[in-house]
């Protein structure tokens, strides 16, 4: 068998006599990188093109067996693997974290390497929580999109639809799980669900739910699984939502809100004196919506519309008691804008109470007069 640097150094050769002025970086990542090799271990090698290159030296190829993989990956790719932005938190930062180079056309693109690996650090860090936490809980939509999917295949009764399905439902959980615990794996997802105790915050029976989605022959068992994990999960998410304290005040976080605001009510009771039931209800909402995340920002630091249930959102709208215009049936146009301006006058009461300003005005001196005093 060749030996693997042997190989690399020949087409390390060939990049540099044919476009070595094109080529920022050649580097190995992988097993052989990490110092876990075997014999019958591949070679991850690749190359970084200039900033504006792309040189046609990249090559996928079998000798004696071994793969091969000498491949091209541009700065912005490579900063994509290393936030986790491009496939993924969980795995994708390995490949830049344990790159070894082999060549570098300067000690400037070494320094740029460096830089990448640094920004992994810092994902790591505890200054770095809050992103991360935002970034799973964003993710999660895939978990229900997937655990979705698995609802329609089980419906069609085709099990390579459902074990791919749950095979994704797992994958997605996973990534949020690495984002929320700011960890990733050095090796793919097959070996990775072996080290589950990386996780310090994770859903219950975790290891025992995926054995059952992966490997259980019953598709009722299947769906059961996957929809206990992705429950399990949005517990693990929910507490780590609560556990990140307001940074912020109502003050700064309504300092000229209120205008817009009021323009929603506006457009609100329009809407319910024509008798527009879609739109009326859709600025209800949004309107509704609006103020109660502003106001969660005040106490919790990372509510997200698109994660949260409303009421696990609104602790200070009902603290204040504003009134709740979503429960209103589309019959009830006349009580919804009844109660719109209820809610107009109740947040105006909430901002004075709270020393905000309101930024209206009656005439076009005193609005010159505000700009006059604006520091």
């Amino acid at each position: 068998m060749s030996d693997v640097f042997t190989v690399a150094k020949l087409l390390m050769d060939n990049a540099i006599k044919k476009y070595g002025q094109e080529v920022d970086i050649i580097a190995y990542s992988g097993s052989y990188a990490r110092g876990e090799a075997r014999e019958d271990s591949d070679l991850d090698i690749f190359y970084i093109p200039a900033d504006g290159k792309n040189p046609s030296i990249g090559r996928t190829f079998l000798l004696d067996g071994i793969l091969f993989d000498f491949w091209g990956i541009n700065w912005k790719m490579m900063e994509g693997f290393a936030t986790g932005r491009i496939r993924g938190w969980a795995f994708a930062p390995a490949l830049v974290h344990h790159a070894k180079i082999l060549h570098a056309r300067s000690d400037d693109q070494v320094a740029r390497l460096e830089g990448l690996k640094k920004q992994i650090l810092d994902l790591q860090k505890p200054e770095a929580r809050v992103q991360m936490i935002g970034r799973s809980l964003r993710n999660f939509n895939c978990v229900m999109g997937h655990l979705a999917n698995l609802r329609l295949a089980l419906d069609a009764g085709n099990l390579t639809d459902i074990r791919y399905a749950g095979w994704k439902v797992v994958q997605s959980t996973w990534e949020c799980l690495a984002l929320a615990n700011q960890v990733f794996f050095d090796r793919g997802l097959a070996r990775a669900l072996c080290e589950s105790e990386k996780f310090k915050d994770k859903p219950a029976k975790l290891d025992h739910l995926i054995r059952t989605i992966t490997t259980s022959s019953d598709p009722s068992q299947i769906l059961s699984a996957s929809e206990l994990l992705v429950m399990n999960m949005r517990q693990v998410l929910t507490r780590a939502q609560k556990s990140i304290p307001s940074n912020t005040t109502v003050v700064e976080q309504f300092q000229q809100v209120y205008p817009e605001m009021r323009d929603k009510v506006g457009k609100l009771l329009a809407a319910c004196e024509r008798g527009d039931a879609v739109v009326a209800h859709a600025e209800a909402m949004l309107l509704q919506q609006d103020v109660t995340l502003t106001l969660n920002r005040t106490t919790d630091g990372i509510g997200d519309s698109d994660f949260n249930l409303f009421s696990e959102l609104a602790a200070m709208f009902h603290e204040f008691q504003f009134p709740d215009l979503m429960k209103f049936p589309s019959s009830s146009l006349q009580e919804l804008g009844e109660h719109a301006k209820l809610f107009d006058e109740r947040l105006r009461w909430f901002l004075g109470e709270q020393s905000v300003h309101l930024c209206e005005f009656k005439t076009l001196d005193e609005f010159e007069g505000s700009l006059q005093r604006d520091p």
